[in-house]
């Protein structure tokens, strides 16, 4: 049953994309990056809008749930395709917890003396009871959590522009003037380098825009206009508002563990700027947590009616909500969030370099599928070719190229490697326990 319209649809991959990568991971970036940052966003946004066209392309020429992951079998054989699916569900799983980490750090704020942990998993039970409502409730709950942070956003860019013009904004004596680039400290191409796992994991939730596809309402029509809706906007809104922190938060006042938009919006002195805006970036970690708990619980379905993961995980209600994906990612979502209680001070960190480390794996495996799929289709089936991304045959290997970089730059920020080692066992374990399940069964 195909629910999503094309509002839906935006509402949905806005509110998976949009979260703490740019509302909390900012302060970091910009810490790594320094005076690069705006341009570390446009790039990384720029490879984000050549995956999004692999993704979408894959999804319309077959779309079925988990469309990327179902070519990247049918282009690479089985073992990949098992890879992949698990390894999309367990970077959505972590993304999850550096989302609730976000919810509970935002909350803290006005709650300092109660643990982080408390928070997390109080978060992660909540979020995990919207997401058993079918597809309407959802987005319906969704439009209201997505809207909130966009306008943030915009409001955010708009107030960094009327200060552009000298405009007087807040109860500042005098008005706030844009300060110079340079008083950020630069590593110039290395920091650059450094940032770009960060910056990716902000845009990693751009896999929800093939699984929402095959929900949607004539696909071929109706996603790729709605898809250029969300890129062009998240990316002109993270660029944006990445140049005003950088131009308009004393490079002193930026602490990596508060968000800089709060710390904005207090000195510009709007009253009670700090709570009204920490309330929206909790709500907008809330949205993002929403919508990642729908992306990792319909690719766990997925995986299941493929017979790689159990199969009481395909069961649906009836109305067609994968209960049990969703009761299963959300288990592990509470145990993941309790780390939080073993690493308050290192967890979202941790989180998000692990997570990004395993997006950028998949989106690895979207850029060469394109290429090889495409290549396939032209030859046996050029009718399903309803869309087709551009560039081709050369941007799935400049986008391959450029995510490939980004990995080997991992390093150059060493409070990543923890993420990048986890994210390495797991790929370990993922191809383990594939090949023993395959023996398992050629023993029956």
């Amino acid at each position: 049953m195909k629910s999503f319209n094309k509002k839906d649809y935006v509402v949905m991959a806005l509110g998976n994309i949009i979260g703490a990568g740019i509302f909390l991971a900012s302060s970091l970036v910009i810490t790594i990056a320094g005076t690069w940052a705006p341009l570390a966003y446009l790039l990384g946004g720029l490879v984000m809008m050549m995956e999004v066209s692999f993704i979408i392309e894959l999804a319309i020429t077959n779309p079925v749930p988990g469309s990327f992951k179902v070519c990247a079998q049918e282009v690479f054989g089985e073992w990949w395709g098992y890879v992949n699916g698990w390894t999309f569900w367990c970077s959505g799983v972590l993304g999850m917890a550096s989302e609730v980490t976000a919810c509970a750090v935002f909350t803290r704020l006005w709650l300092p003396h109660f643990p982080l942990w408390i928070f997390s998993l109080l978060f992660s039970v909540v979020i995990t009871l919207l997401n058993f409502n079918d597809l309407k409730g959802l987005s319906k709950i969704e439009l209201g959590l997505s809207l909130t942070k966009v306008i943030t956003l915009v409001l955010f860019v708009v107030i960094g522009l009327l200060l552009t013009f000298s405009h007087h904004i807040g109860h500042v004596a005098e008005p706030q003037a844009l300060l110079p680039l340079d008083q950020h400290s630069s590593n110039g191409v290395v920091g650059l380098l450094g940032s770009m796992l960060l910056i990716f994991f902000a845009y990693t939730g751009t896999g929800i825009m093939g699984m929402a596809a095959s929900e949607t309402e004539k696909p071929e029509i109706t996603v790729p206009p709605a898809a250029k809706i969300v890129t062009l906007t998240v990316v002109s809104l993270y660029t944006l508002s990445a140049f005003f922190i950088v131009t308009l938060l004393p490079a002193r006042q930026l602490d990596p563990k508060i968000s800089p938009f709060v710390q904005l919006f207090t000195i510009f002195q709007i009253p009670y700027a700090g709570n009204i805006v920490n309330f929206i970036l909790l709500t907008a970690a809330l949205s993002a947590l929403n919508s990642q708990v729908y992306s990792a619980s319909r690719m766990l379905f997925s995986m299941a009616t493929n017979k790689q993961a159990p199969q009481f995980a395909a069961y649906q209600s009836s109305k067609g909500v994968p209960v049990v994906a969703i009761a299963i990612s959300g288990v592990v979502l509470l145990l993941t969030a309790m780390l939080s209680y073993v690493l308050p001070e290192k967890i979202f960190i941790y989180c998000v370099s692990a997570s990004g480390f395993l997006a950028l794996v998949n989106w690895l495996s979207v850029s060469a599928t394109h290429y090889y799929y495409r290549k396939k289709m032209l030859k046996t089936s050029p009718e399903k070719l309803k869309y087709k991304a551009p560039g081709y045959p050369y941007l799935p290997w400049i986008c391959f190229a450029a995510i490939l970089i980004a990995i080997l730059s991992i390093p150059l920020y060493p409070d990543q490697l923890p993420g990048l080692y986890s994210g390495c066992v797991l790929l370990v374990i993922i191809s383990g326990a594939y090949f023993v399940t395959r023996a398992f069964l050629r023993t029956k």
